[in-house]
This record gives structure tokens, sequence and C-alpha cells, in this order.
């Protein structure tokens, strides 16, 4: 399938004065990328890559990664969480991360390149179910994939899209880059997967022991591998819960929103409905509880034991777990936020 990638967009002058403040913003915790316009989070994308010296350090013109940036966005769906919107947030978040924890200085041009790659291209063409879902339900995607479904089809998907000849983001590039190159990016999209949690988080808690033994025999630190990517795109990936409560309310509402989306279809085809994705029965106040106690507390925590500039952004999901105790999804309907624009995609794999 040829990848269609349209023209750069220009940015209209309310867009330029968007873009030249959230320039300056991209290494915060309180962007809401759902507040910009589609294009600037696509001029704003290219800033980051420019940021990280990528295109000066591995001799690549922007011209590339304008048309992946841009073939990227051409293949996310319009799903109420997993969009345009929510990969250029992990992007962002993760480059934010990067800088606070003093990852980004000990990566090299090949790490940051993959690990920002990989942020983008995490969820491609994501079709807003679950992978067990797809595996109930039949179809390409599982008929393809035996475990991690969604994740194998994103990481496979990223690369047919990078060496697209409409895009070309790794033509020059010898075989042996390339090679290295893809396992960073397959290693870290599939760290993504929410099946391998604890997996990861013990890995975590291995890295842990490593570290302080390390120090106290008065080693230096071990330098970045892959468990520094996937470590920073896994908190990425779920780092709803750690901006301020108003931004991470919008996300509750859309994730929200996409679970009760599939527990609808589960129910017009006769299959059990996922627990979490029962609208007649499930709280959205309760599920951010939950996955905050649950998912997220346990895991940031183990994590701010290695990286401890991780410490201070608890706070935030501190102060986010004592609000949510005192919202009711009656007064969180209040502050539903207004749809995502469109792009109208073609149709979602099945």
């Amino acid at each position: 399938e040829q990848v269609h990638v349209p023209t750069w967009p220009r940015l209209t002058p309310q867009e330029l004065q968007e873009y030249s403040i959230e320039k300056h913003r991209l290494d915060s915790f309180d962007m809401d990328p759902t507040t910009l316009s589609s294009n600037v989070l696509c001029h704003l994308c290219l800033e980051i890559f420019v940021l990280l010296h990528i295109p000066e350090h591995l001799a690549m013109h922007d011209g590339r990664l304008k048309r992946f940036i841009l073939a990227v966005r051409e293949h996310m769906y319009d799903n109420p969480y997993h969009s345009w919107f929510h990969v250029f947030d992990v992007c962002q978040t993760a480059y934010a991360l990067g800088l606070k924890l003093g990852i980004i200085d000990r990566l090299g041009p090949w790490q940051r390149f993959g690990l920002m790659t990989a942020c983008l291209s995490h969820d491609l063409e994501h079709p807003g179910v679950s992978g067990p879902f797809l595996a109930q339900a039949g179809g390409a995607l599982a008929a393809a994939f035996k475990d991690q479904i969604l994740e194998k089809h994103h990481a496979l998907r990223a690369f047919e899209v990078m060496v697209d000849r409409e895009v070309g983001l790794l033509n020059g590039v010898s075989t042996e880059e390339y090679f290295s190159f893809r396992k960073i990016v397959d290693a870290t999209i599939l760290a993504t997967d929410v099946q391998k949690h604890k997996h990861f988080t013990d890995l975590v808690v291995v890295r842990e022991t490593l570290h302080r033994n390390m120090a106290a025999a008065g080693a230096p630190p071990p330098e970045c591998d892959h468990l520094d990517l996937q470590v920073l795109i896994k908190c990425a990936d779920i780092s709803n819960v750690l901006k301020p409560f108003a931004v991470a309310r919008r996300w509750a509402f859309r994730i929200t929103d996409e679970f009760f989306q599939q527990g609808d279809e589960e129910l017009a085809r006769g299959m059990a409905i996922t627990p979490i994705c029962d609208r007649a029965s499930q709280s959205r106040v309760e599920i951010q509880r939950k996955f905050i106690d649950y998912i997220c507390v346990p895991w940031f925590t183990v994590v701010a034991r290695i990286y401890p500039g991780f410490k201070p952004i608890l706070q935030q999901l501190d102060a986010n777990r004592k609000l949510w105790d005192d919202t009711t999804d009656e007064e969180l309907e209040a502050f539903r936020p207004a749809p995502l624009p469109c792009h109208h995609p073609a149709s979602p794999p099945s």
C-alpha cells in the first residue's frame, strides 16, 4: 500500500502565534496538544527532532522528517484517544522527561532518533480497540500476529511507512545502521504493550539493584540501552495522570469514551463485554482511581528509584489522585471536552 504524503502545512497567523509560544514549552509537563491545531503539532514535532540535533548529526534533510511526520498523521485514525494528538503527546512528553531525567544527554544520535521515531509511530493505525478484542474477534491483524497484535502491527507499519518511496526517511542508511536502528525502534514500540507491564516493572527493579551496587563500588552509571528508551516511552504513554488535573481530566474522558465504544462493539457482536469497557456498570472516575493505584503509582515509584529527577513529578500524580477522590461522574460530566477534529482517514484495519 503506497503511502500518501500531503504538502507540509503552512500555518495561519493564529497557528503561527500558537507555534511561537508552544515551541518554547516543549520541555514542560503541562502542554495539552488537544488545544492546538493538527498543523501546529506537525511543526512542533519537527522542532523536537531539530532540538535533538537529529538532522545535523545524521546528515538528514528535514524534508524527509517532514514527510514522515505527515505520513504518520495520515495513518492515525480518528479515535477518541488513540489519535494523532495522543502520539504527539507521547513524543513531546518523552522528550520532556528525557531532559528532566538526564537521559537525552546520554543518548547517541541513533538512540535519540529511534526513541522519537518510536514515540511518533508507537500507535500507528491503532483501530481504537484492544489487542485481546482483536484476538477474539479474528480478522486480518489477529491472523498476522500470534501475540502483541497491536504493537507488532504498529512496528511493522512504521517501517513500511519509513521506507516508502514517498517518504524515504531512511534513504542512504547503511544495512548495518538500518538493522541497528530497527532493533531500537521495535524494542521501544513493543514495550508499550500493557500485557507486558509487569515484565518491565521487574526489569526496572533489577536495574535499580544494579545501579545501587555500581554506586556503592564507586562506578559510573551504565550507558543508556534499550531499557532506558523503553522506560521513557512507557512513562510517556501513561503520562496523562502526571499532567495538571484539567489536562488529565480531558484525557480521562477520551480514553473512557474509547473503552465504552469497544464495549458497545462487543455487545453488538454478541461478545463478552470487557469489564472496563462496559458503560452500563463502569464509572469514569473509578477507572482513573484504579489506573493510578494499580498501574501508575507502582510503576512510577520504581522508576523514581533509578531516576531521582522523577520524584518531583510524582507530586502532581499525588495531587491528581486526591482530586479524583473529590470528583463524581456527575461533576466530571460538566468538563466534557469538545470532540477532536477529524481527518477522515481510511477505515481502520480489522
